[in-house]
């Protein structure tokens, strides 16, 4: 059986109570029947605090409570867990024990990653110097493929590596490695759509798209409004994306050109920060398709986020004419965490994304 994960997988330590965040905030976290019987054992100076920090969703199922700021009800003020703190991490529930790691199983193949929602995680992606992705076989016997098409699995895993591979190919901008991997994507949708998953492993020659000559300011603009309109963990998401579309409404197409040349000349870093992102992205999101066959409309969701991002870090820039990592994990965490990890939006997203052709997402060329 093959196991894989990005190379930083295994530096991430949880920092506690020194985190600038908190995971204890906005999740609802529901609990396992075996973890609610652990709880009856619960130590005498715990078992109070626990029964009273318990409630019941809409859903009928038992979940922590969270205060009027969104807070679990177990957090302490060093902003430590209570249950990991005076009983031991081996008590907590299955989410809180895995968060922020999470595996993903395809029959022979386990992928472990990291979420860019915690603060520690979006430091170790953004700081790598390239994404790199290990890989060890446990010589242990292939597991099958349940409900997954083989040779579907085998084509996304080949071209996910060629669309990774691509984005390290520094001697072009970020956005022309984008664009040739969402051309990729696309002629890999047509051949998933006639379900001749064969064909995926056949060797395939991708040519190069014309990029959109629309305004990518005004793009962008209409990205802030669909990711504004998606349902909020935190009040802060949705007024940042407001705050980014009106700069970019106030600039004329010659000041958004400058004011993206004077970005990237102060930023160095930004293009190796945001290529770690989209690798980031691609690695987790593309073989999803194994789940409804929607390659294309991730892709477009990966690029469209990538164009996000670059101006959501632009006009933080521009506020003071200073960027710090702070500010580029502030933003990377929030993305994650109000798209990636809601369901609903994330799908709302995706859908969104597929109507967008590749020649019609346009990018920056200052």
């Amino acid at each position: 059986m093959i196991h894989r994960q990005p190379s930083y997988y295994s530096n991430f330590r949880c920092l506690g109570g020194a985190c600038p965040d908190t995971c204890c905030r906005d999740w609802d976290i529901v609990l396992d029947q075996k973890t609610l019987a652990d709880y009856q054992t619960a130590p005498a100076s715990l078992a109070q605090q626990l029964q009273a920090s318990l409630t019941t969703d809409e859903d009928g199922d038992t979940c922590f409570r969270l205060d009027d700021r969104g807070f679990c009800a177990m957090l302490t003020e060093d902003g430590l867990c209570a249950i990991q703190k005076e009983w031991g991490e081996s008590h907590l529930c299955e989410h809180c024990g895995a968060y922020p790691r999470f595996v993903e199983e395809y029959g022979s193949l386990t992928e472990a990653s990291l979420a860019l929602s915690c603060p520690e995680v979006a430091r170790l992606v953004l700081n790598a110097p390239s994404f790199q992705v290990i890989q060890e076989d446990d010589d242990q016997p292939d597991l099958p493929f349940p409900d997954i098409p083989p040779q579907l699995l085998e084509g996304l895993d080949i071209h996910r590596q060629k669309a990774l591979t691509r984005m390290e190919q520094e001697q072009c901008s970020i956005w022309e490695r984008i664009q040739d991997v969402l051309s990729m994507a696309h002629a890999l949708q047509s051949i998933i759509d006639t379900l001749e998953y064969s064909l995926l492993t056949e060797p395939m020659v991708i040519t190069s798209l014309q990029q959109s000559s629309a305004s990518c300011r005004t793009f962008v603009q209409s990205l802030c409004r669909l990711f504004a309109s998606l349902e909020p963990l935190r009040a802060s998401w949705p007024q940042r994306l407001e705050q980014c579309r009106q700069r970019l409404e106030q600039l004329t197409e010659e000041e958004y050109q400058s004011l993206c040349r004077a970005f990237e000349a102060q930023v160095p870093k930004w293009q190796r920060h945001l290529t770690n992102v989209t690798e980031y992205l691609i690695f987790r999101h593309w073989h999803k398709t194994v789940n409804d066959d929607q390659l294309y409309p991730r892709a477009a969701f990966i690029a469209s986020s990538g164009l996000l991002l670059y101006h959501l870090f632009l006009v933080q820039w521009d506020q003071s004419r200073n960027l710090t990592l702070d500010d580029e994990i502030t933003i990377c965490c929030a993305f994650s965490r109000e798209v990636e990890h809601m369901e609903e939006n994330l799908e709302t997203v995706i859908d969104a994304c597929s109507t967008l052709s590749p020649t019609s997402i346009p990018f920056p060329n200052p």
